[in-house]
């Protein structure tokens, strides 16, 4: 609208001057660009557009009018936030046709917005006077909704209070007609904390000239300081059972009393935030509906609006409703599938993993190739070289006996032949010691399989999923994709009880849970091995949901932001994680199963549990070999020498291999033990 097409109207002394105070009020406090809003009932319509034209002479800010709290625009709601300013003309202070006003903004046309926040100032005006009753009245329903940044602008009342016959303080006011500016301070004392109990006289505007401030003093003066003077801090602790968040005890005294104490994370940060702020404690029982099991706030509602409550902690995230706001967070936790860890490979399977599948075949190559050149060489070198080095298969068993380090029955006589066999021989050393090396290694430590690295490979795994029906709510708003497969894949069972034992011992399901009860979990030894070593392992890319732990409180209130200030600086000391990693220690020294100390120089046992596959190979090897022995006797008239001899070869290096295997084991951990004597038998068998 245009100031200049309003309808001039006839105004008094005092409404003149009280459109200039509030056109001074307005340029000076503030802020350009931010929506003003200038309320008032239909009888003083008069002194609301002479402001109105005042203001728009200026064009500072955007204006919205409201006539006996009817919204000029109703669909433009967004005029209430936390930076606009508001004028609400009363003429004679009348607190019903105050109350109609402020209602009709804040529920004006059944629209529900945001509450105002502490920074929204607020100017209450009339030309006529105000009982001090009327001013408290006006200051205690602006301060339901945590609003302090107001003054009332009225005309000066003289000497006596006329309700309550009390004298006022009058000594900076002038004896000529002016408006004076009135204010409250909260948090004063311990017993003055957020009820209007005393009226402050901050300014006076005198009815003379252009009028003018007698004082010129700041009119929205900072009241919340940092230190309180230990008000009352009204808190809802809801009951979280969980020392990482809230916990009741019940304190039973000999003589039967029963004491309840409120311990927990979270409370131990809230009382630093009271410390700091120098507020006291005080606990609210929490109203029926909003307890940790039905996950509710709505009966938390009402008693922060009625001022019951300031501050409502225990687990409840970052949850936000109209009138309530929350606090910056000071602990994230993250929602993420837990795999089984990988798994150690067999130990009979170290065998085959010293060697790649390449490495076994040039083996086996140089094997043969060295066999058949002792067997030309043998041959052509030279005629008196002995007759055992002139065969294939007898070069071949020289060649395995070397590898294996068994000496064989005669050494070659040629310089040639000889320099062929002690290059051989050296191969079959820096061999044996490298291959002995990585066994021992992998027989005391197999090692683990390689894990699973990403939600693709969970997927493709074929591993079922498990989670509890507290958490179905994630994948409804989460990636569909993502919940088809989580869904095709998942397995019905009871989480505590069935799938998470699964996934620890059966290594065939992956569960998903929070972060902090797995570390918990982990802290208390019910998902480690015998070796302290995790049983569940969580997927870095497998966070469905990350929350954050806050505490909530009425949206608006001036407390909220040294609230969030004092919390900032404990979490960027890194205060909280220090007292969460100290609960975690104690747990681990508590449960007794955790080797808090794991020294890098340590010893690893060995005993006859690792010995295990060598006993099975030695008992492989005799077996087999008494089966050769038994079939040469039962069969040696019925197929032919050549024949028998070509078989005999590869059952022979059969169990030699196995010999070489058991032989590593009983040289380097049992010396008492000849495994010679036992080469030197499968020798006498192969010869009878």
């Amino acid at each position: 609208m245009n100031g200049s097409l309003l309808p001039s109207a006839s105004l008094t002394l005092q409404e003149v001057h009280l459109v200039r105070c509030l056109t001074h009020i307005s340029h000076r406090y503030f802020s350009s660009g931010r929506y003003l809003v200038i309320s008032s009932p239909a009888i003083y319509r008069d002194v609301q557009q002479e402001l109105i034209a005042e203001i728009h002479r200026t064009a500072i800010w955007p204006v919205v009018v409201t006539v006996d709290g009817n919204i000029s625009k109703p669909e433009k709601t967004d005029f209430i936030d936390g930076d606009g300013s508001y004028i609400i003309l009363t003429p004679d202070g009348n607190f019903k046709s105050f109350e109609a006003e402020v209602y009709g903004l804040v529920f004006g046309q059944r629209k529900f917005t945001r509450i105002w926040n502490s920074e929204t100032r607020f100017v209450v005006a009339g030309a006529n006077e105000y009982t001090k009753s009327q001013q408290t009245d006006i200051f205690e329903y602006l301060s339901i909704y945590r609003i302090y940044n107001c003054i009332i602008v009225s005309q000066e009342r003289y000497v006596i209070d006329k309700e309550y016959s009390r004298p006022i303080n009058g000594n900076d006011i002038d004896t000529s007609m002016k408006l004076v500016v009135y204010t409250w301070f909260p948090y004063q004392s311990s017993d003055r904390c957020t009820e209007v109990n005393d009226i402050t006289l901050l300014d006076s505007w005198v009815i003379s000239a252009q009028g003018h401030f007698t004082k010129n003093t700041d009119l929205f003066p900072r009241k919340i300081k940092k230190s309180l003077n230990g008000c009352p801090m009204k808190a809802v602790v809801r009951n979280c059972r969980s020392y990482f968040t809230t916990l009741y005890i019940n304190h039973t005294y000999p003589n039967g009393s029963v004491v309840r104490y409120i311990k927990g994370l979270e409370v131990n940060l809230l009382r630093v935030v009271l410390q700091q702020m120098n507020m006291t404690f005080f606990h609210v029982p929490t109203p029926e509906g909003s307890e940790i099991e039905h996950a509710s706030f709505n009966n938390l509602l009402r008693p922060m609006v009625e001022k019951k409550v300031y501050i409502a902690l225990g687990d409840v995230g970052t949850r936000l409703f109209s009138i309530i706001e929350s606090t910056n967070s000071y602990y994230f936790n993250s929602i993420r599938w837990y795999f089984p860890c990988s798994v150690k490979y067999p130990r009979w399977s170290s065998i085959f993993r010293i060697l790649s599948v390449e490495l076994w075949i040039v083996l086996i190559i140089s094997i043969v190739i060295a066999a058949i050149s002792t067997t030309l060489v043998g041959r052509y070198s030279c005629t008196s070289e002995l007759q055992r080095y002139k065969s294939l298969s007898s070069s071949l068993t020289k060649v395995w006996a070397v590898i294996l380090g068994v000496s064989v029955s005669t050494m070659p006589r040629t310089p040639s032949l000889r320099s062929l066999f002690l290059s051989w021989v050296c191969f079959s050393v820096a061999f044996t010691t490298v291959f002995q090396a990585f066994l021992t290694t992998f027989l005391i430590d197999s090692g683990y399989k390689i894990p699973i690295q990403n939600m693709d490979e969970l997927f493709t795994s074929g591993i079922r999923l498990a989670y509890p029906q507290d958490f179905n709510y994630v994948f409804k708003i989460g990636d569909e994709t993502e919940a088809l497969k989580v869904h095709s894949n998942r397995v019905n069972c009871s989480f505590t009880d069935i799938c998470l034992p699964w996934a620890k011992h059966e290594k065939n399901v992956s569960v998903l849970m929070p972060d902090v009860m797995a570390e918990i979990s982990y802290a208390t030894g019910d998902i480690i091995g015998e070796n302290s070593e995790p049983l569940l392992c969580g997927l870095e890319d497998g966070a469905v949901i990350i929350t954050g732990q806050s505490m909530v409180m009425f949206h608006g209130d001036p407390l909220l932001r040294r609230v969030t200030e004092i919390i900032d600086q404990v979490v960027e000391a890194g205060l909280y994680n220090y007292w969460k990693s100290l609960r975690l220690n104690w747990l681990k020294i508590y449960s007794r199963k955790i080797a808090i100390v794991h020294p890098l120089d340590g010893y690893h046992s060995f005993n006859l549990y690792h010995m295990q596959p060598a006993f099975y190979l030695l008992l492989m090897g005799s077996c087999l070999s008494a089966f050769c022995f038994m079939m040469e006797l039962l069969f040696n008239g019925l197929l032919t020498k050549i024949t028998w001899r070509l078989s005999w070869v590869w059952l022979y290096i059969i169990v030699l291999f196995l010999t070489l295997v058991t032989q590593n084991y009983f040289t380097y951990y049992s010396p008492l033990i000849h495994f010679t004597a036992h080469s030197q038998w499968i020798s006498r068998a192969y010869k009878a």
